[in-house]
């Protein structure tokens, strides 16, 4: 069986990091990553659009699900400084998400794969860890080979567009799962909405307690695009979507430019369709026109389309999972209540956030946090 100082499991933004970390720390720790899948950081490349969203300026806990118990430690970590260290310049959008100049996930994953060889973090890809055992000094985790470590870090990601057991091997720890339901997920809905297919338009969108703009992206049989992601926490089936089509424009503005538009008083096509051309795709027009009998229901649709919860898509569609290891049994350092040396980090943990860099944020920051912990609980920085 090898004797490793750390074993980390799983090799995605969190694990590396951690890894990463760690070897900067102390460069004669010997830290070993094991990854499933036949490259690390897969799942980074598709972050932004392949543009990689790598974090946002704004932190507030109104972006997150159980991020207060976290916040404390959001001062002592700078991301833009962390990232420039490690050579990748970050700017900032119109509204504050954060990217890397060069735009693109690929080079950043590079840049990281080429850090961790540079610090000698062993990698070993293809291994699925099949079991975890705690003795009284170490653990012990089987796979395709045997390991052996004083600290183990669980960094397995979660089942959204991948598949990993870390949910099973927290268990097997004794840590407690709460329910996994699909996050960040694009909606199908029960009205036909094919017509509209690939239409995009920025809109307001009002569920239950939630109420934001954004832009909205039509599929075939439903809704995605950021403001729809933001959404699908909010929602359950048959639940009802409004949708404000114009949200900084009252009602009656909107009647009288399309009297004044359509230069008609009566419910005529083709001059309606040609007074909301100007405001609406024409596609989308269409579908108002059909749903309303006169100018006053064509502006209650425009203000209030409503559509209805069929279901969301799942895991394979979703870009986080909402639910995890219950952090009731995490300590702000990120190591286990229940298990000594044992940390748990990134997308594993009962934390999400929304669009816009957020969840990577929250992966880089608990590996950073975690790593931290790790060195001045156990080992000597040389």
């Amino acid at each position: 069986m090898k004797k490793r100082d750390v074993i980390i499991v799983g090799g995605g933004a969190s694990g590396i990091c951690c890894a990463i970390n760690l070897k900067r720390a102390n460069k004669n720790l010997s830290v070993t990553v094991l990854e499933q899948n036949d490259k690390i950081l897969k799942k980074l490349l598709k972050t932004g659009n392949g543009k990689c969203n790598i974090g946002n300026e704004n932190i507030t806990k109104d972006r997150y699900h159980n991020f207060d118990f976290f916040k404390e430690n959001i001062p002592s970590f700078d991301i833009k400084k962390y990232f420039l260290d490690m050579g990748i310049l970050l700017k900032k959008d119109e509204i504050g998400r954060l990217y890397p100049y060069c735009e693109s996930a690929s080079n950043v994953v590079d840049i990281l794969r080429n850090e961790a060889d540079r610090l000698k973090v062993e990698v070993i890809t293809e291994f699925t860890v099949t079991d975890i055992k705690k003795t009284k000094l170490n653990y012990e985790i089987y796979g395709k080979e045997n390991y052996q470590t004083n600290v183990l870090v669980l960094a397995c990601g979660s089942i959204a567009q991948s598949h990993t057991n870390g949910y099973e091997l927290a268990r097997n720890l004794n840590h407690t799962v709460t329910d996994l339901k699909a996050g960040l997920t694009p909606i199908k809905v029960k009205e036909d909405v094919k017509s509209l297919q690939g239409i995009r338009i920025k809109c307001r969108a009002i569920a239950n307690d939630f109420a934001r703009d954004g832009e909205i992206l039509f599929k075939e049989n439903g809704i995605s695009g950021i403001l729809s992601l933001e959404l699908s926490r909010y929602v359950s089936n048959n639940d009802k979507i409004v949708l404000d089509l114009v949200p900084n424009v009252d009602e009656k503005y909107i009647e009288n430019f399309i009297e004044n538009k359509a230069k008609s008083q009566r419910y005529d096509r083709d001059s309606l369709l040609i007074a909301l051309s100007g405001m609406l795709p024409k596609m989308l027009s269409l579908l108002i026109i059909k749903k309303s009998k006169n100018i006053e229901e064509i502006v209650k649709n425009i203000k209030n389309l409503t559509l209805t919860v069929d279901s969301l898509y799942g895991f394979n569609n979703s870009q986080i999972v909402v639910g995890g290891v219950d952090i009731k049994d995490i300590y702000s350092t990120f190591e286990s209540k229940i298990n000594n040396n044992l940390f748990i980090i990134g997308e594993m943990l009962d934390v999400d956030g929304d669009c816009g860099g957020y969840n990577l944020y929250f992966a880089w920051l608990s590996a950073y946090i975690c790593s931290n912990s790790i060195i001045k609980e156990n080992f000597t920085k040389s």
